[in-house]
């Protein structure tokens, strides 16, 4: 969210006064705030004394709040309805009602603008014109805090299946509806960062892939690839440490690949999993443990089935003529075997850890599951490959 606000900020910098403003006039109160927003102030007061007094009011009371609470994502125009109202006059006020984002759902609040409930518009329609809206309102409201995280709020608003949930202040006051199409909206554009940072893109961005140009594209990408090619080197520095090693039994060189796809291949499951949690709230810093030892027993299970992958690929496929005289395939294929198995449950600790760390520190869990992970677990890899199997074959 934060490269495309930039880039929308310099956008509105080139647009006149009067093109800003014709473009807030065509807009939901929630949108022209979420625009006056990206505005320096001083020209933020300017325009905005250019709209009218009751408009002004709403919008400004709306772009005080930081995007990035349940406020920045709600909009004042909802529906609303006294407990006392007839059925009947409560459809036709909902009818006529001609600002408000939705009238499928009403809410019911009192002269302090306390919310009380809630009352669907076919709840309305089915009761009798003469019942109060008290006698078929919903009194159990799933709502919003306004100082909630946007996207929790927007993953509360996608998880209740709701068209719009309210946004109530700390008195339960209502303040504002957020809509599921904003909280969709929301989501998507914080799925498309996270697919950036997982493949190691930074800077600024558009929205659209083909209208980003092609050396800003260059610059987003090169400085992720330059340092991730630097702490490659050492990968290469851990195979150039074992080169004699690798003289003597060449058959260990034959089973470096396999080692590093498959502990690539666990840590990229594993946090693959983990973020797509995360994002949908079903984890907090508060679940690491028990994260870790149910990956743990399953990166186990994993590792004894690559251990005997590894174990029967080596005695029927390697060519017992390439072994030394003082050891056998029996031995080699145990050492490759139990150097893969480590390296299987380690990487899905690293899978694991890779994320919660982030999320505990208030990063993007993605920002470190995407290259940098995969070089951390291929230079662990390798180190550990060698380490086994040199002190169990006695290289």
């Amino acid at each position: 969210m934060e490269a495309t606000q930039k880039l929308e900020k310099k956008t509105l910098a080139l647009m006149g006064d009067d093109e800003i403003v014709r473009r807030i006039d065509g807009l939901q109160p929630d949108d022209a705030a979420r625009l006056m927003r990206k505005l320096p102030p001083r020209r933020r007061g300017l325009i905005n004394a250019t709209i009218a007094g009751d408009r002004r009011t709403e919008i400004a009371r709306l772009a005080d709040y930081s995007e990035d609470i349940a406020g920045g994502l709600m909009n004042s125009r909802y529906a609303d309805l006294d407990a006392a109202t007839r059925c009947g006059d409560a459809v036709r006020q909902l009818v006529a009602e001609d600002t408000a984002e939705t009238i499928y759902v009403a809410y019911i609040v009192d002269a302090l603008r306390l919310l009380h409930g809630s009352v669907g518009l076919r709840e309305l329609l089915r009761a009798s014109k003469d019942a109060r809206v008290a006698d078929v309102m919903s009194r159990q409201v799933d709502a919003v805090l306004v100082d909630l995280p946007a996207e929790e709020a927007a993953r509360q608003v996608a998880r209740s299946g709701q068209s719009a949930l309210p946004v109530v202040d700390g008195q339960n006051c209502l303040v504002g509806i957020i809509s599921h199409d904003d909280a969709f909206t929301r989501l998507e554009a914080e799925a498309s960062e996270d697919m950036q940072r997982f493949s190691a893109v930074t800077g600024e961005t558009d929205q659209d892939y083909l209208d980003v140009p092609i050396l800003r594209d260059f610059g987003r990408r090169a400085p992720w690839i330059l340092g991730l090619a630097f702490a490659g080197l050492l990968a290469g520095y851990v195979v150039h440490i074992y080169e004699i090693a690798l003289d003597v039994l060449v058959i260990l060189a034959l089973y470096m690949p396999m080692v590093a796809d498959t502990g690539g291949n666990v840590g990229t499951q594993t946090s693959g999993l983990l973020i797509r949690s995360i994002a949908t709230g079903h984890i907090t810093t508060g679940s690491g443990m028990r994260i870790l030892w149910r990956e743990l027993r399953v990166a186990v299970m994993l590792a004894a089935m690559l251990f005997a992958f590894a174990w029967i690929k080596v005695l029927f496929i390697s060519n017992s003529a390439d072994v030394p005289q003082d050891l056998t395939l029996h031995t080699i294929a145990f050492a490759i075997g139990v150097a893969i198995a480590v390296q299987v449950i380690v990487s899905a600790v690293i899978g694991a850890l890779l994320p919660l760390a982030a999320m505990s520190v208030r990063l993007d869990p993605a920002a470190m599951a995407g290259p940098a992970r995969t070089t951390i677990v291929d230079t662990t890899g390798l180190l550990m490959y060698f380490m086994i199997t040199t002190a169990i074959l006695g290289l």
